[in-house]
This record gives structure tokens, C-alpha cells and sequence, in this order.
């Protein structure tokens, strides 16, 4: 009776244990996705169009916007991918990496919908992620400093040295001429180009249009 009873008792701990196991494992997922969807409501009126614009300007070049969409993956997955992008050669820095790490396991979690809504229903209008005014007056452009500029951010669809590619050719471009009409382009975007108003200082864009003249 005695021996009976120990088993008994045996069984009873090994199954409060197990349920105790099960319980925090389902706590930690709850907690988990609950931390998810808490990041997404916390993501920065900048955060969102910045990533955006560095998806198409990082990842499309290999991979649509779509197939980055139809993802639903966890923050650790998301780091991993980003870190393979920039292992296969992609240009991205570490701010970068952190931006759309934080945006894509925020917007693309495994809780996620099939179907998101726009992003503009999530997020209020975008502010300029830099501090510049946009009433901060005339910008010299430094050919020199737009050079990198340009590789970093716009030659992955315009090209080496601006003769095209995804994006069209804009050495000697008649736009460059008319240079309402280029900051225009380049702060709201036009037709698949995206706005990089968000990503790109006033100063940096008259450095990249100064650089673009002289091609």
C-alpha cells in the first residue's frame, strides 16, 4: 500500500510539472504575440514610410514587394533574413538592418492577417524622418558627397554612374534641369519610385542632384 501510494504520488508530480511546462510555454507565446502586436501600435509615424522606401530600395532588387508581404514570420526569423541579405551582398547599413527588423516583425508577425490593411490606416501621415525644415531655404549641393549618396541609396535602380537599370537613366536626364520638378520626384516619388523624403536630408538630395549634373 505504501509502495502504491509513492506511485501514485509520482505520477501526480510528474503531471503537475508537465501541466506546469505546457502552461508557460503557452504564456510565453501569448506574451510573445502580444508583444508583437503591442511594437506595431508603437511603430514611429517615421518608422513605417522609411522602411517602405529602404524594401524597395534594398530587397526588391532581388525580391518583389509582394513576397515580402505574404511573410508572417517571428522578430528572430526576420533578423536572421536581414542578415542573409547582407551576407549575399545587399547594401544595408546597421540602422537600416535595425529599421527593418523592427518594421517587418512589427507589420509581418506569425499573428498577422493574411490580409493587412494599408499601411496609411496603421499609421498616421508620415513625418520627414530627418529634423530639416522644409522651409529651411536654398541648398548648396556638393557633387563630391552626392557621389556616395547616389550609390548607397539610388544605384541599385538607376544604375552605376546613373545610365539606368530598374529605374530609368538619369545622367544627363532633362529633369536634372528642372530642379522643382526633380525634389518633387524625389521627396513625394512618382509612379513606382517611392518618396525619400523620409530617408533623405534636404542636403543630401541637393548633394545628389549636384552629383547627377556633372555625369
Amino acid at each position: 500500500m505504501s509502495v502504491r501510494r509513492e506511485t501514485v504520488g509520482v505520477r501526480r508530480e510528474k503531471g503537475l510539472a508537465i501541466g506546469l511546462l505546457l502552461f508557460g510555454g503557452f504564456l510565453s507565446i501569448a506574451m510573445t504575440a502580444a508583444a508583437q502586436e503591442e511594437d506595431l501600435a508603437t511603430v514611429s509615424a517615421a518608422l513605417a514610410p522609411r522602411a517602405e522606401v529602404l524594401i524597395i530600395a534594398r530587397c526588391s532588387v532581388c525580391h518583389s514587394p509582394d513576397l515580402v508581404a505574404q511573410q508572417r514570420l517571428p522578430r528572430a526569423r526576420w533578423e536572421a533574413t536581414v542578415e542573409k541579405m547582407k551576407h549575399w551582398g545587399a547594401e544595408i547599413s546597421k540602422d537600416e538592418a535595425d529599421v527593418l527588423v523592427r518594421y517587418l516583425s512589427a507589420r509581418y508577425h506569425p499573428g498577422a492577417p493574411d490580409h493587412l490593411p494599408p499601411l496609411e490606416s496603421e499609421v498616421r501621415q508620415a513625418e520627414p524622418f530627418t529634423q530639416d525644415s522644409v522651409a529651411e531655404g536654398p541648398v548648396t549641393g556638393v557633387a563630391a558627397r552626392g557621389a556616395g549618396i547616389f550609390e548607397h541609396n539610388c544605384q541599385a535602380c538607376h544604375g552605376t554612374n546613373a545610365i539606368g537599370g530598374h529605374g530609368p537613366k538619369l545622367a544627363k536626364n532633362p529633369i536634372l534641369k528642372h530642379e522643382d520638378l526633380f525634389w518633387e520626384t524625389v521627396l513625394h516619388g512618382r509612379g513606382p519610385m517611392p518618396a525619400w523624403g523620409s530617408v533623405l536630408s534636404h542636403q543630401e538630395i541637393a548633394d545628389v542632384h549636384a552629383w547627377l549634373s556633372t555625369r
